[in-house]
C-alpha cells in the first residue's frame, strides 16, 4: 500500500538525511518539505537495504505485510530474513519502502515489526 503520512508527517518530497541500523532497529533522520525534520525509528527490524538513500528526495512510502510463511519465496534476501527470525516472535513482519522521486523504486526498504515517527 503506497502512502504520502506516516501520523501527521507528510513524507512527500521530503530528503532521508541519515540511516542508523542497529541489531534489531533503526533510525531515519528525515527533512520534511517544509524544512522541518522528523525521525522515523522502526522496531523489530529483521534487514534493511540501502541504496545510498541519504540525501535522496522521497515521493512516498510503501508499506507491505510480510507473509511470514512464504510458499513460493520470490525474494531470496526476504526468505533469508524469515529464516533467521527469532522463534516465539508472533508480531507482523512489515516492508516499509522509501519509493525515490527520481528513480519511482525503492532507495530504502526496512522489514520491521513497527515504525512510530516524532516531529524534532
Amino acid at each position: 500500500m503506497q502512502q504520502l503520512f506516516i501520523g501527521d508527517l507528510s513524507l512527500s518530497d521530503g530528503i532521508i538525511e541519515s540511516v542508523m541500523l542497529s541489531e534489531s532497529s533503526a533510525r531515519v533522520e528525515y527533512r520534511l518539505w517544509d524544512g522541518t525534520r522528523a525521525i522515523l525509528r522502526f522496531g523489530g527490524v529483521l534487514g534493511a537495504r540501502d541504496r545510498n538513500s541519504a540525501g535522496q528526495e522521497v515521493e512516498s512510502l510503501e508499506t507491505d505485510d510480510v507473509p511470514l510463511l512464504q510458499i513460493a519465496p520470490r525474494d531470496p534476501f526476504v526468505t533469508e530474513l524469515l529464516e533467521e527470525r527469532k522463534e516465539g516472535r508472533a508480531a507482523d513482519l512489515a516492508r516499509f519502502a522509501f519509493i525515490g522521486s527520481w528513480t519511482m523504486k525503492p532507495i530504502l526498504e526496512i522489514y520491521a515489526e513497527e515504525v512510530e515517527a516524532q516531529r524534532i
